[in-house]
């Protein structure tokens, strides 16, 4: 097989999974990808700051805080005061848990979907493809928050995830 066709085929693939996870996590109009990250990003960084967040969705300065400010008006997101005068820190309600850990269960069943059409046996061949190749991708920290912004870090534990291990390994 081809270096061209597999790439290919990888994205087509890639392109489905997309397809299938937009058509099932929003449930809602106004869900967005970045609201969905985001309440993810603040369950696992508890009292994280704007600028941690914005680095890990890939958002702007501003654009982050248009976006906590609608989590904070639907009650999903809460801001507190920051370590210092100019940061605040922002946590999730318990509706923003709820509806975080609804978005991570709705996301594994829809992947467990794809993956189970395969045997079990390839299954595990294709977790140690996966590995590898996602330990090959992150660029630093913040790279590596934003690649694993949509995982559950129940299925995947940090001491698990070949992301965040390749770039605790290497700096």
């Amino acid at each position: 097989m081809s270096r061209l066709r597999t790439a290919n085929l990888l994205g087509a693939l890639a392109g489905e999974i997309a397809d299938r996870l937009e058509r099932d996590l929003k449930r809602h109009p106004n869900q967005t990808d970045s609201a969905a990250a985001a309440l993810n990003v603040l369950g696992y960084y508890d009292g994280c700051t704007n600028a941690r967040l914005s680095r890990a969705l890939r958002l702007s300065h501003t654009a982050t805080v248009r976006l906590v400010d609608k989590l904070e008006a639907g009650g999903l997101v809460k801001s507190e005061p920051g370590i210092d005068k100019r940061a605040v820190a922002l946590h999730l309600t318990k509706a923003g848990r709820l509806r975080a850990r609804a978005i991570l269960t709705a996301r594994c069943a829809a992947l467990s979907g794809v993956v189970d059409l395969l045997p079990a046996r390839e299954q595990e061949q294709l977790a140690r493809l996966l590995e590898k190749l996602l330990s090959a991708l992150p660029e630093n920290a913040d790279h590596a928050d934003h690649i694993c912004r949509l995982c559950d870090d129940v299925a995947c534990p940090p001491e698990d995830c070949p992301v965040h291990q390749a770039v605790t390994s290497s700096g």
